[in-house]
């Protein structure tokens, strides 16, 4: 049955395997060739550091010849799960129940169960071997930039989020279970591939930042430690240390940003015309950097609960087929 199954998917399984050799081949090669720009530039240690280690003009010149390769190889792990779930997922069954083939499957000796199982496996192994394999090798060439490349906007920026651990192999296992749910139910190839498309991109944009609830906020005083992490909040301590509601201190800072007349109040008379209403300390409540695989772990396990009932779905809707 896997044999049967290996034929019937050569042309996407082929595919895969191009994809592979080209992307580890190209990125392997823009890699080094990026790495020995910044050696010759002298920009290693800007690339470690950032900030008074970079010099503008040197660090410009790089950006303009390498900033939007990086921004493609980011866009590559973005796309590829809903690439598997369109063009491998949607079609495994829903080709079969259009050419109306999967009668014959089911009156060989081979039970309904095991045929549904062999094709998934066959399909689905390969594709997440790809997408890791491809989010390494992105994220190998990404880390050799340092504070140069994207990864320099730190764990949360949201095209970093997706990119990053275990989150890509979650949407492509929902990306594909979804395609494969649509294709049997729509018994269409094309309206699988369509309405996955759609579903994903919906569901993706739906749930973006919604982990982040789940992750342990810290709040930081006066900004301290405000070098990194994940700002989702802010507010203002009384001189005991208290909250100050939200209703209390709006009107004062409408106040305090108004300046009577003349110019408007700079950074240190806003703050001294907050503390004269009550208002003793700002702070900012943030998410770390350290606490992003938190995260993604919450990601994984919401896409990845997601897609095994899509799979049930799945198996329970081709079990019904006649």
């Amino acid at each position: 049955m896997i044999w049967a199954s290996l034929r019937l998917q050569r042309v996407q399984l082929l595919t895969l395997l191009g994809v592979l050799i080209v992307g580890t081949g190209v990125i392997v090669l823009l890699r080094s060739s990026m790495v020995g720009a910044i050696t010759s530039a002298q920009l290693t240690q800007c690339a470690a550091e950032g900030g008074g280690a970079c010099t503008s003009e040197a660090q410009n010149a790089f950006l303009g010849d390498w900033s939007n390769l990086l921004q493609i190889a980011r866009l590559l792990v973005i796309v590829l799960p809903i690439l598997v779930g369109v063009f491998i997922g949607a079609p495994l069954f829903a080709q079969e129940l259009e050419n109306g083939t999967h009668v014959l499957a089911f009156t060989q000796s081979v039970s309904r169960t095991r045929w549904m199982l062999s094709k998934l496996v066959v399909a689905l192994v390969p594709a997440l071997v790809v997408v890791v394999v491809l989010q390494y090798l992105v994220w190998w060439w990404l880390t050799a930039a340092g504070t140069l490349g994207p990864r320099g906007n730190g764990a949360w920026n949201p095209v970093n989020f997706g990119i990053d651990h275990v989150s890509p192999v979650a949407y492509t296992l929902f990306a594909f279970a979804l395609g494969a749910f649509i294709g049997v139910v729509s018994r269409r190839t094309l309206v699988g591939m369509t309405a996955a498309f759609g579903a994903f991109a919906v569901v993706r944009f739906a749930l973006a930042g919604q982990v982040n609830r789940f992750v342990p906020s810290e709040r930081r005083v006066d900004g301290s430690g405000q070098a990194d992490g994940l700002r989702v909040g802010s507010g203002w301590l009384d001189a005991a240390g208290q909250d100050v509601p939200r209703d209390k201190y709006w009107p004062v800072t409408d106040t305090c940003l108004k300046a009577p007349s003349g110019p408007p109040r700079g950074q240190e008379e806003f703050l001294a015309c907050m503390r004269e209403g009550g208002m003793a300390k700002a702070y900012t409540v943030v998410l770390p950097e350290s606490s992003a695989w938190l995260a993604h772990l919450y990601d994984a396990a919401i896409f990845g609960g997601f897609a095994v009932l899509l799979l049930a779905g799945t198996v329970w809707a081709l079990r019904r087929q006649a």
